[in-house]
């Protein structure tokens, strides 16, 4: 009996000590991440062509992408985000910033850091902040 009780005191203390780890894991930065420079055009163009061969050159990666801002808007969870314009009128590349108050606008050519999470009609990128303007 005093075997199994030092177990699952064992056991309890493994799973507290791991969560702690993961809540308290520090974040990734963005500005210290190496990234792959491609056009808003270019990386549209290579989901649109193979999406499989697209995700797994891209996914989950950071990127740099230079584009012309098409959209600026907050989205449901009050996180400003971008669209950078693509040859396709209806999608872009929809970019959800990190710090909100950015000071670009509709028509500015910039270049925006971010990770790629996928592609839902835009391609999608988090965590986003903008290098230049």
């Amino acid at each position: 009996m005093k075997k199994t009780l030092i177990t699952l005191i064992l056991i309890a203390l493994s799973v507290i000590a791991v969560v702690y780890y993961i809540m308290n894991k520090p974040h990734k930065d963005i500005n210290n991440e190496t990234t792959i420079n491609i056009t808003a055009v270019q990386l549209f163009n290579e989901f649109t062509t193979n999406e499989s061969a697209a995700n797994a050159k891209y996914l989950n990666k950071a990127l740099e992408v230079n584009g012309i801002i098409i959209v600026v808007a907050e989205n449901q969870d009050n996180e400003q985000y971008i669209v950078l314009k693509t040859n396709d009128e209806m999608y872009g590349i929809m970019c959800t910033l990190r710090h909100k108050n950015i000071n670009s606008f509709v028509g500015d050519n910039v270049n925006i850091k971010g990770y790629c999470s996928g592609f839902a009609g835009d391609v999608k990128l988090t965590d986003c902040v903008l290098t230049n303007k």
